[in-house]
């Protein structure tokens, strides 16, 4: 098991990262309060407005996955939507500042997993233990 570690970070860090991008990818389509979201992350957060960039490309592609991430975002801002509407300049500050309910949490959290994820995993990858062949073939 302790040899696989650097497969299971890997497949954490793909989830997390799946994950933000989907739900992330919808959240800045969302009908009410999409484009301030969006235009707060383009200011205060490169991370956010990332995974809004490259998600809203994926939840394009694949329907499915756009309304399991519409679903997602809708259930974690939408008890924050009437102060994101009175004051759009600081909305991601308002998404990470306050957790609303458990959905929301999720989102907080994924959001910060899959960066870390990935440093791990790359630091694994790069401690993994190599294979050694003490007689070569020809």
């Amino acid at each position: 098991m302790k040899r696989h570690w650097h497969w299971w970070v890997t497949l954490l860090f793909v989830w997390a990262l799946a994950y933000d991008l989907v739900v992330w990818g919808a959240a800045a389509r969302l009908p009410e309060v999409g484009l301030y979201l969006q235009s707060s992350a383009q200011r205060q957060a490169l991370l956010a407005n990332i995974y809004m960039s490259a998600g809203e490309a994926l939840d394009k592609a694949v329907p499915i996955l756009d309304d399991w991430g519409t679903q997602r975002a809708q259930a974690a801002l939408s008890a924050g939507f009437e102060r994101i509407k009175q004051d759009p300049m600081v909305s991601m500050d308002l998404v990470f500042s306050n957790t609303w309910n458990s959905t929301h949490a999720t989102l907080k959290f994924m959001y910060w997993a899959a960066p870390v994820f990935g440093v791990i995993a790359l630091l694994l990858w790069s401690r993994r233990p190599k294979k050694i062949s003490l007689v070569g073939g020809r």
